[in-house]
């Protein structure tokens, strides 16, 4: 199980989905607030400007210092990366007061040190659990490459 000194790390193509969940969702906390000046602007930085995206992170982190973290995400039922120190977790996360069932899911693997959000997508986005399931152990096994 992560201590609570851990580092949070975002995959790259996650700035894309959200790029398209705040696309369909107007309201300004799921905007990135940025300076025009982008050079140099770290994952950390992101999500600090984006009022959703650090709710996320916080309570991800916070879950896990507590060793609480079962209680917000669940480990997802195929674990491939345990035998590499990691634990895949599913998560949903409500939005527009409509609850859990038609938010976000969000799908973030840990270690010993490490926080590693590799999806997000509403659930509209996801088409089946095959096509998730497929694009996110993808992106895992990338990042862990």
């Amino acid at each position: 199980m992560p201590n609570g000194n851990n580092n949070f790390t975002v995959h790259p193509k996650v700035w894309k989905d959200w790029k398209i969940i705040a696309k369909h969702h107007k309201a300004k906390e799921f905007q990135i607030f940025l300076p025009d000046d982008h050079s140099g602007i770290t994952d950390e930085i992101k999500i600090d400007s984006t009022p959703q995206l650090k709710a996320i992170r916080n309570s991800i982190t916070n879950a896990t210092a507590s060793l609480q973290l079962e209680s917000i995400a669940n480990p997802y039922d195929r674990q491939p990366f345990l035998s590499l120190g990691w634990k895949v977790y599913k998560m949903r996360w409500g939005i527009d007061n409509k609850g859990k069932s038609s938010g976000l899911r969000i799908i973030f693997c840990t270690n010993k040190e490490n926080i590693l959000l590799i999806f997000i997508a509403t659930k509209n986005d996801c088409a089946t659990e095959t096509k998730l399931e497929k694009e996110f152990l993808s992106r895992i096994k990338t990042y862990l490459s």
